[in-house]
């Protein structure tokens, strides 16, 4: 980089500097605290590592599964804990594919 490029990208940062202290955007000589400032990440978006036994059968069936409704299998057992859970908490919610496919089978049958 040359002399001249080095002066103009410390003037465009200068520059930016200023803008954003006029601002308010900068501060000097005072802490600020990141979690007032930053976009919170809530705990419950976080991916734990969970550990559940599978009979053979029911891995087998569970991954033709996912692929028929085009997910990977940790996305399908996460949906399927997820319905159970708003079940059990009887805030019951069906999703648009199963209702995709509850449709397809009541027009086959009617």
């Amino acid at each position: 980089m040359s002399a001249q490029d080095k002066d103009t990208n410390a003037l465009v940062e200068g520059e930016e500097l200023a803008a954003a202290a006029e601002a308010g955007e900068l501060v000097f000589g005072e802490t600020i605290d990141a979690d007032t400032i930053l976009p919170s990440t809530a705990a419950d978006d976080t991916l734990v590592v969970t550990t559940v036994r599978l009979r053979a059968g029911q891995r087998k069936r569970a991954e033709a599964e996912a692929r028929k409704r085009g997910l990977d299998l940790s996305e399908l057992i996460r949906g399927w804990v997820d319905e159970g859970l708003a079940e059990v908490e009887d805030d019951y919610q069906v999703s648009a594919a199963d209702l995709k496919r509850i449709l397809a089978g009541l027009r086959r049958t009617g």
